[in-house]
C-alpha cells in the first residue's frame, strides 16, 4: 500500500509543481485568475488519484494471472 501513496503523492508534486512554475511561464503569470488555479489543482487531485488506482488494477491483473 505504501507503493501506491508514493505513486499518488508523486504524480500531485508533479502536477503542482507543473502547474505553478511551468504554465503560468508560458501564458503570463497575470492570466491565471484564482478560480482557475482552484479548478486545475482539483484535475491535478483526480488525476492523480485514477493513476495511482490504474497501477494498482494493473498489479492486481498481474498477480491474478501468475
Amino acid at each position: 500500500m505504501g507503493r501506491y501513496i508514493s505513486i499518488f503523492l508523486l504524480a500531485i508534486m508533479i502536477g503542482i509543481v507543473s502547474f505553478i512554475f511551468i504554465i503560468p511561464s508560458l501564458i503570463g503569470p497575470d492570466s491565471v485568475g484564482e478560480v482557475d488555479m482552484v479548478i486545475g489543482l482539483l484535475l491535478i487531485l483526480i488525476g492523480s488519484f485514477i493513476v495511482t488506482q490504474l497501477f494498482y488494477i494493473i498489479d492486481l491483473l498481474q498477480k491474478n494471472k501468475s
